[in-house]
């Protein structure tokens, strides 16, 4: 098991966690409630962590999180593969459909 992520935002780390387990990716997230001891602690030491299961999987892991925050900053559009309807690049579900966005 390998660290993959970390983020102050722990919504946005259950997001990833989403992604990377609709690509097959079993992982899970720990550290989502030491928020309360901000103060306490030093605040990177209780921000929440993405962990990958599958320590030989983290490469692919790396690789579909750069994927996701890069089209989240570009503004690229994406076109679902399944009904050909465009979407905005921080959709990672066809509204039409419900098909997964394809990296």
């Amino acid at each position: 098991m390998k660290q993959v992520h970390t983020a102050e935002d722990r919504v946005y780390l259950y997001h990833l966690k989403n992604l990377l387990e609709a690509e097959g990716i079993d992982c899970l997230i720990k550290n989502d409630q030491l928020s309360s001891a901000v103060g306490e602690l030093p605040m990177g030491e209780v921000w929440p962590e993405l962990w990958v299961i599958d320590s030989l999987k983290m490469a692919w892991a790396k690789e579909i999180i750069a994927d996701f925050e890069k089209s989240a900053v570009s503004g690229d559009k994406w076109v679902c593969a399944n009904c050909g309807e465009e979407h905005a690049s921080q959709f990672n579900d066809c509204w039409n459909c419900q098909a997964v966005k394809a990296f």
